[in-house]
């Protein structure tokens, strides 16, 4: 008896996948992808009902039942970005699987329900007749030399099938959440474009890196990251150059042991292979070179920011021009670099791709007004040979610094963050519950700062289209708004005179000098004075007697894997004479006067991990600290506020919660027990490069954090043979 087919209701065909519902087998131009758990149960019911929505609540009742909420928003988030990453899809341009914010899912994909065929097992072989036996073999033959011919005309053909567009999307591991560039690369394509680095950070907001195989759906951490900073690869992509807690790491991705090269400059930007015997290596203030293999680093004449090396021993990279206040990108000769060519001015590093099309021939990448722009460059002449091609509108970019979230191959794959606005201030009880918010919703800010009479609030937030933070006031009674600082520069960090009348806040005017301190009046047009240094500083606090402001000399109060950080003082009443405050081997951040002014909290790594301290402080003509160091924190800490009283303190811990701590200071410091409150979440606090912090009501009974709203996080867009999608 023939076979015959038996078909299967439960199959479905959308663009190059099957999927069987019932069996849970999914397949891409007949691939096998692995797919399972969650992310399996829900493309199930999706398929089930394309074109209708899915609520987030019918998801929680069928697949999350039983949990806490943040637990399943975590959950689905998760689960959808690695159904995302399986179909290739992305939140931020779908084809398959459309977000609608705070409702649910949506299937937008064309569903063909199909039968597949199941053919009944082949009868025994005892009853294939003799002539059927006899002409078996030469009908595998005639298979064999069928399916060798149909593998050599594919092949043929593969040239032209690769140069078709994809997308899909990477999505950091459960846990970790993506933060935005300012001085480093926060991921990388690898040059052959089979990989990508990033990083995402933990609740503790410590970066780790990890890597991602595009022929894998599994990303996994790299070794000895936890604290990294920056990344690029080896022209081979067989090995990643990545800083972490202050060293100069090599890793090979075959499982070798990792090297450590050499202590790592502080606020690497990025690096570049010069030869087999020479790397580049390059901050904002100054370049080195250093052998792959490790040793003495050795100081360049010039500054070559963001290197990339080109065909024909050519080296691009980005600086900064003074006269125009951009970026400019500059072409020089591997073997002299003191001779080179201006490209074009821009807001952002310039990364170059050679042409799948036309040999000689690229683009040249870069952003401007938040937009990701491809340049038609001429390579060998160094000439711009046509119009830029806008890639993508709202990239996050950092101008100071010329950080971008992109990267390009060398063999035509573009990867960028996808960037969203969503974010806003919101009070909050001690239990976490939300109250209230202040300000506008799907906005880039961090945290907010209550003016001591508790009238008002300040805030930094990020505007994409100039890539840096500026101040915003806010009533706390009615919510209005308005911009105080207009005018070019990144501005961060605000802080109250006791008087709340004026503020204090880092500025850096440009990408020229380092950030420092600027004051100004809370009143619309009152004017900005900038104090700066030519040393970095960041306001951290201002003493209740108006007289003094107190600063960190880093902008990484975490860890002292780019530089050590102490605190000072800024004596506004004596010329803005700096004194150093705390300056020890450790590093010591985030300090803040208690509301007397007689005691100082503050965060150091003595401990081997970020603790929180108080120690008695002596301000008069010549401060100082005093008497023992009291520890308050167990198990790490961050951002620290007093309330008003200064009966209790609070901090953001390493598990991402803040926590309150009774205190009593005379005669003798003694604090009560730790009370955990509530998780400011990790996306909220990795939104946007910037100060992560909160701050609380004079009586201790509301606290004002930031939040995110719904939708997706962001998520790194890889688009593999993106030329071919240009006309």
């Amino acid at each position: 008896m023939g076979s015959q087919p038996i078909p299967s209701a439960s199959r479905v065909v959308f663009g190059p996948f099957e999927f069987d519902s019932v069996s849970g087998d999914l397949r891409k131009l007949g691939t096998r992808i692995r797919l399972q758990g969650k992310p399996l149960q829900i493309l199930t019911l999706l398929t089930e009902r394309p074109g209708q929505l899915l609520t987030r609540e019918e998801l929680q009742r069928h697949l999350w039942a039983g949990t806490t909420f943040v637990d399943f928003e975590q959950g689905l988030n998760a689960a959808v970005n690695k159904l995302r990453q399986a179909l290739g899809d992305s939140a931020g341009q779908p084809r398959y699987i459309e977000t609608l914010p705070g409702r649910g899912y949506r299937f937008i994909g064309p569903i063909q329900r199909s039968a597949k065929l199941v053919l009944e097992m082949a009868p025994p072989a005892s009853r294939t007749s003799p002539s059927r036996r006899s002409w078996l073999p030469w009908t595998a033959g005639l298979a064999l030399l069928a399916a060798a011919l149909a593998g050599f005309w594919m092949g043929s053909r593969s040239t032209s099938t690769a140069l078709k567009p994809s997308r899909f999307t990477v999505s950091p591991p459960a846990g970790f959440a993506l933060e935005g560039a300012s001085s480093r690369q926060a991921f990388a394509l690898s040059p052959d474009g089979t990989s990508i680095a990033f990083t995402a950070m933990d609740a503790s907001g410590t970066l780790s890196i990890f890597l991602r195989k595009f022929s894998s759906l599994d990303t996994r951490l790299l070794p000895e990251s936890q604290g990294a900073h920056t990344m690029f690869w080896s022209p081979d992509s067989r090995s990643l150059f990545f800083t972490a807690r202050g060293q100069l790491r090599r890793a090979w991705l075959n499982g070798n042991p990792q090297v450590i090269l050499s202590r790592s400059p502080a606020f690497l930007f990025s690096g570049a292979w010069l030869s087999p015997e020479k790397l580049l290596l390059s901050r904002k203030m100054n370049s080195f070179t250093i052998s792959p293999s490790g040793g003495q680093m050795e100081s360049v004449a010039g500054l070559y920011c963001w290197p990339q090396t080109l065909p024909g021993a050519k080296l691009l990279y980005t600086v900064w021009d003074e006269k125009a206040a951009r970026h400019r990108a500059h072409l020089a000769s591997v073997n002299d670099l003191s001779s080179s060519t201006g490209l074009l001015e821009a807001d952002s590093r310039v990364m170059y791709m050679p042409s799948a099309r036309n040999r000689g021939t690229g683009h040249l990448f870069y952003v401007r007004s938040g937009a990701l722009l491809a340049q038609p460059f001429h390579l060998p002449s160094a000439k711009i040979t046509g119009e830029a091609i806008p890639i993508v509108s709202k990239l996050y970019s950092f101008f100071p610094t010329g950080a971008a979230d992109f990267s390009v191959s060398d063999n035509g794959s573009i990867a960028y963050m996808s960037y969203s606005s969503r974010s806003q201030l919101a009070w909050v009880d001690r239990q976490g519950r939300q109250l209230s918010t202040i300000g506008p919703a799907g906005i880039n800010v961090k945290s907010g700062r209550l003016s001591p009479d508790g009238r008002r609030l300040v805030a930094a937030i990020y505007d994409v289209q100039k890539g840096y933070q500026n101040l915003w006031l806010f009533d706390t009674a009615s919510g209005a708004g308005r911009l105080i600082t207009p005018a070019v520069g990144l501005r961060d960090g605000p802080v109250w005179s006791p008087d709340s009348a004026r503020l204090a806040y880092m500025l850096n005017p440009d990408g020229a000098r380092p950030p420092g301190i600027a004051l100004r009046g809370a009143g619309e047009n009152h004017p900005e004075t900038f104090l700066g240094t030519g040393d970095f500083q960041l306001p951290t606090d201002w003493s209740p007697d108006g007289r003094f402001l107190l600063f960190a000399n880093t902008g990484i109060p975490l860890y002292s894997n780019e530089t050590q950080s102490d605190a000072w003082l800024l004596d506004l009443a004596r010329g803005n004479k700096t004194i150093p405050l705390l300056n020890s081997p450790f590093h010591e951040a985030n300090a803040v006067f208690s509301p007397d002014g007689r005691w100082l909290a503050f965060t150091s790594n003595e401990s081997g991990r970020s603790e929180l301290y108080i120690q008695s402080l002596h301000l008069s003509d010549s401060p100082k600290m005093a008497g023992e160091r009291h520890l308050v924190s167990r198990a790490g800490a961050l951002a620290v506020r007093w309330r008003r009283d200064g009966k209790e303190i609070y901090y953001l811990g390493w598990d991402g919660r803040v926590h309150a701590v009774p205190v009593t200071l005379s005669p003798k410091p003694t604090f009560g027990a730790s009370q955990a409150l509530f998780t400011i979440g990790s996306d909220a606090r990795a939104n946007i490069h910037s100060l992560t912090g909160f701050d609380v009501s004079p009586h201790g009974r509301r606290f004002l954090i930031p939040i995110t709203g719904p939708g997706e996080p962001p998520s790194i867009i890889v688009i593999q043979n993106w030329e071919a999608a240009t006309p």
